[in-house]
């Protein structure tokens, strides 16, 4: 399809369906490998989850295994960065950095543990997305804001909204762009509505885009609504497109599951960079 060549949605909670139908395949295992997870924002710490591979005929319904205590060596154009220290998320185990993140730098991460074949990942920093003047009216379904393309470069994209209540209860809503108004991103659009949207610039570049986008249900009145528009290296949107293409590989009946992309040697993962930057505003 001409639209999934030139953008990607994709529901952040497609990896975590709690409804699920377990379908038989086959694929070929190769041993073992250690498995490193980082998304890199520029002024926040550093977090590096590190788990192993598993067969893929092997179910396990807390997701990969992790692996105790990693040898984790950070560095920062080449610079090696002091140890990065546990702490327990959600039940899940990260390697924090006590540094945050720097604009500007490349950051690379090798990864080793007993019984495995080390592992390294690096990727740079994006510069900060030019968004700005965030509109939406109580009771419709119409969010606008504006964004400015960079000239000559290739740009990645990620496009997420998020909605708190007056009683401090926050959810990702459901959007599409809307057709009505979106007339120069006409091969963006999409029938169902996702709660994030990736895309690249190559129907906008270097121009000054008003996004109109369109939610599933109406916004009500006292509504803080943020809308976070990431820039995203190459290798984090490699990494997010494919996550949708295997989510639809998964729930066909036929057909070889899709191979999520990595940019982890000798293992599996992702170590990506982004910036997000955030417009607020309470509906009114």
């Amino acid at each position: 399809m001409k639209v999934l060549k030139k953008i990607f949605v994709y529901a952040i909670g497609l990896v975590l369906i709690s409804c699920e139908k377990k379908v038989p395949f086959h694929v070929p295992y190769e041993g073992n490998k250690i498995v490193v997870n980082s998304l890199i924002q520029p002024d926040s710490l550093l977090y590096v989850r590190v788990t192993s591979s598993t067969p893929s005929n092997v179910y396990n319904e807390d997701g990969f295994p992790e692996i105790k205590n990693p040898a984790i060596v950070l560095t920062a154009d080449g610079e090696q960065l002091p140890d990065l220290k546990p702490m327990l998320i959600n039940g899940k185990t990260w390697w924090v950095s006590n540094t945050p993140a720097v604009l500007g730098r490349q950051y690379q991460a090798k990864v080793s543990a007993t019984g495995f074949t080390q592992v390294e990942a690096k990727d740079t920093l994006p510069a900060a997305p030019a968004a700005e003047q965030l509109g939406a009216l109580r009771n419709s379904k119409r969010i606008q804001f504006v964004l400015k393309d960079r000239p000559g470069a290739t740009d990645y994209y990620r496009i997420r909204v998020a909605a708190t209540t007056p009683d401090s209860v926050t959810s990702w809503l459901l959007f599409r762009l809307d057709p009505a108004f979106n007339n120069n991103l006409i091969d963006f659009f999409t029938r169902e509505s996702f709660t994030s949207l990736v895309m690249n610039d190559e129907r906008f570049d270097g121009k000054s885009i008003t996004f109109v986008l369109e939610t599933s249900l109406p916004i009500p009145a006292k509504t803080k609504l943020t809308v976070e528009i990431s820039s995203l290296t190459f290798s984090t949107y490699q990494y997010f497109s494919t996550l949708l293409a295997q989510s639809e590989s998964l729930s066909a009946i036929t057909g070889a599951p899709a191979r999520v992309f990595s940019n982890v040697t000798n293992g599996y993962g992702i170590l990506g960079g982004i910036n997000a930057k955030k417009l607020t505003l309470t509906v009114q």
